[in-house]
């Protein structure tokens, strides 16, 4: 099996955290992370970073957090969020420690990408201390009782994301799978959560935004696959 090339560009990265230990000590002190009190906004499973990237830019007066596993798809948010690579493109940068990235680095210090899986949220994040929340296209798993269990957005999960939310922020959800949808729908009401808004075809809303979908979304688009999506209160 040949050795991924991702490895050593996502641990040598700048924007990357990979240590557990240091990611966890920062659990309650992220405003000392980025030397300031702007809301925390986290995004779960990120991919190869459109959205997160697109909000990381836009938005200068609010921190980022997002989390993925695979090293590809950790580099490429991070590099992307840096503006070394464009959004619906794979090229990069041949170095990326060049002097481009260098200097972006200076002028975008708010966003980070984590190495780490959703069921640690609770090792990472303390009360109150998050404002938004993005979980975007996770795997639904089968419907049998056997792998439910492995699904990220259910009972459990909405439970610590309510703890760690601040009052009256969102928590912002899609999928494609309708019945999925159907299923968080109803284990919201087992929850504390305010149901605000719900459509099973997020394009025709007005709050679409073609220039910020995913890269799923994208390719939703062509097939003509209908996006279901909501947000919560708390």
């Amino acid at each position: 099996m040949p050795n991924n090339p991702y490895i050593e560009l996502v641990k040598n990265h700048t924007k990357i955290l990979t240590d557990t230990d240091q990611i966890y000590s920062n659990k309650s002190s992220w405003s000392k992370f980025f030397w300031d009190s702007n809301p925390l906004v986290l995004e779960i499973w990120t991919g190869l970073g459109n959205f997160f990237s697109s909000q990381v830019i836009d938005n200068p007066k609010k921190n980022f957090i997002g989390m993925e596993i695979r090293y590809k798809r950790l580099f490429k948010t991070a590099e992307k969020s840096l503006g070394n690579v464009k959004n619906n493109d794979n090229t990069q940068n041949s170095n990326p420690k060049s002097k481009v990235q260098k200097e972006i680095v200076w002028t975008r210090n708010n966003f980070v990408v984590l190495k780490d899986f959703w069921e640690n949220i609770d090792k990472i994040f303390w009360a109150w201390e998050l404002a938004e929340t993005y979980v975007f296209f996770p795997d639904p798993w089968d419907k049998n009782d056997k792998t439910i269990k492995n699904r990220l957005v259910q009972k459990s999960f909405l439970e610590n994301l309510y703890y760690t939310t601040k009052t009256w922020w969102k928590f912002i959800f899609k999928t494609d799978h309708m019945w999925y949808f159907d299923f968080v729908l109803d284990e919201i009401k087992t929850t504390n959560w305010k149901l605000e808004f719900k459509t099973y075809d997020y394009e025709k809303e007005w709050l679409y935004d073609k220039n910020k979908i995913t890269e799923f979304e994208q390719i939703f688009r062509w097939q003509d696959i209908k996006v279901n999506y909501l947000e919560l209160v708390k």
